[in-house]
């Protein structure tokens, strides 16, 4: 009885990650669409003109459409990626055994991508800000998320746990 409960969350949760993983990937869509327009216009004298869109992008450096697309396209991109391995990590929990041997490096993948998220945002702010106009009044703030690094920690921690649980249930299995 109790597994079909662990089983019904899965799903729920996997519907849940379903649903969060397509969001990642229309906002990447959708948002790389706008403010690359808005590029286009901030580049092009302040307006862009195509036949399906007019934008007027004045009064916007180039430079924060740039910093707001890199964010754009590193955090959706991570998200989603995050989301894919997830989603395997449930599949086999839907399944009644999550302590299978791949779940381990999915973990680490996930606190991988997570701190490479982190890494690229900070670095990209920094070259951005070193190199581009971003117009007056812009001061960039470079903050440590200590969220996300725990985030990581606790990961790479779950990690070695199902790898660890993982040997001993082999062990067990081998045992008489």
């Amino acid at each position: 009885m109790a597994n079909a409960n662990t089983n019904s969350m899965a799903a729920i949760m996997s519907h849940v990650v379903r649903a969060i993983f397509w969001i990642a990937i229309v906002s990447l869509i959708v948002g790389s669409l706008i403010i690359t327009t808005g590029l286009i216009g901030s580049l092009n004298g302040g307006t862009v003109k195509l036949p399906w869109v007019e934008a007027l992008a004045q009064g916007v450096p180039p430079g924060r459409l740039v910093v707001v697309l890199v964010g754009i396209v590193v955090f959706a991109t991570g998200i989603a990626f995050v989301c894919s391995q997830l989603r395997r990590i449930l599949s086999t929990l839907a399944d009644g055994d999550p302590f299978v041997p791949e779940n381990g490096p999915r973990l680490t993948r996930i606190a991988i991508a997570l701190g490479m998220i982190e890494i690229v945002r900070t670095v990209a702010t920094l070259l951005i800000s070193a190199t581009v106009d971003l117009g007056e009044n812009y001061e960039v703030v470079i903050r440590l998320n200590l969220a996300v690094w725990g985030a990581v920690v606790v990961l790479l921690i779950l990690a070695q746990v199902f790898r660890e649980g993982t040997r001993l249930r082999e062990e067990e299995k081998m045992t008489i």
